[in-house]
């Protein structure tokens, strides 16, 4: 018996040095989350002695211990199997294999939204750009990308219960229609479109390129652009989704990704990476309309068509949006796409403008 336990003592002991170990020796794990790790502080900067050394020095471990990803991927099959869900991860496990983003919980539940008068002020903010651009002669329309909780609630665990409390992406659409703003209803395309196929990735939070398509061809009928067939194209199984990587980091779950046979070739003014760049630009002989496009991550999946299908493209996920851009490069239309779990942040930026 005691050999037994000093046995289990010493497998403890070395499960919890090795990954110390491993890490001072330079052991590098893999980055697959969609995220920056945290760095190796400083404990003294230009400022003087780093107060939060301490804190920030544990966050940087808790991002860079060996074996990592292996250790988070047990915790959290452990956890499922058990619990039916993940603790400590940003991730809602759902049915038939999908995944959630946690950030999207209080809006599929209807609860913390925003009131009437915060719903108003965006409103208003957004009206009066579209006013001051249709004064410029220039087009304008707003599109919010739904939660996939929102297109697939079915989807979402059953102890998970919403409300009927009125959510922030209906709100926003019936105000914007009631002040005459051009509005991309996102929503009802892809709950009408996942009758026939999936839109979006089980393991990411993100519509997939059937579901992008689709949204392009609501802004080409905006803005007159060529209308594309979204039932033409190939498939291949190697997209990766961003929530897989926060619940199995170790493993692999290639999904199916559509590729569409191109439209019109385009150039860029330089290769485009959107984890480094936050402005792409991409000209193409389709037409001689130009683009603005202040996106978020759901615009990655619409670059490419729409780089086929608009002369000028400029797109920049700055936010708050930089309205400069707009004084620089003139542009025939303006698009704005804001993903629905972040409609709170549009309202500060709006009332911080006075709205």
């Amino acid at each position: 018996m005691k050999k037994l336990k000093l046995a289990f003592i010493m497998i403890v002991l070395a499960a919890l040095l090795v990954p110390s170990v491993l890490m001072f020796c330079g052991y590098k794990n893999a980055n697959r989350e969609n995220r920056v790790l945290a760095k190796l502080p400083k404990l003294f900067t230009e400022e003087g002695f780093n107060t939060r050394f301490a804190a920030q020095f544990d966050k940087y471990v808790d991002d860079n211990y060996a074996l990592r990803e292996y250790v988070v991927t047990a915790f959290n099959a452990a956890d499922i199997a058990l619990l039916k869900d993940v603790n400590g991860t940003n991730a809602v496990i759902g049915k038939d294999h999908n995944i959630f983003y946690g950030e999207t919980v209080e809006d599929y539940l209807g609860i913390n939204g925003l009131t009437e008068e915060q719903i108003n002020t965006i409103a208003d903010y957004l009206s009066d750009m579209r006013n001051k651009l249709e004064e410029r002669g220039m087009q304008f329309a707003f599109m919010t990308a739904p939660n996939k909780a929102t297109v697939y609630p079915e989807l979402m665990p059953s102890y998970l219960r919403p409300t009927d409390a009125p959510r922030n992406i209906d709100l926003l659409r019936e105000a914007l229609i009631a002040r005459g703003v051009d509005y991309i209803d996102a929503k009802a395309i892809l709950l009408e479109a996942k009758k026939r196929r999936s839109v979006y990735y089980r393991h990411d939070s993100h519509w997939n390129n059937y579901g992008a398509m689709l949204v392009y061809n609501a802004i080409a009928e905006r803005f007159g652009l060529e209308v594309r067939d979204p039932d033409l194209y190939e498939t291949v199984t190697d997209r990766m989704g961003d929530l897989h990587n926060f619940v199995y980091p170790s493993t692999d779950y290639p999904e199916e990704r559509i590729i569409y046979p191109k439209l019109h070739s385009y150039t860029s003014a330089r290769p485009i990476n959107f984890d480094r760049d936050k402005t792409v630009e991409t000209e193409s002989g389709a037409n001689s309309i130009s683009l603005l496009f202040y996106h978020d991550s759901f615009g990655r999946s619409l670059q490419p068509i729409l780089s086929e299908g608009v002369g000028s493209l400029f797109m920049t996920s700055y936010f708050p949006y930089d309205t400069s851009y707009i004084d620089e490069r003139s542009p025939d239309a303006v698009l704005i796409e804001l993903v629905e779990r972040n409609l709170d942040k549009l309202y500060e930026h709006a009332a911080s403008l006075g709205f």
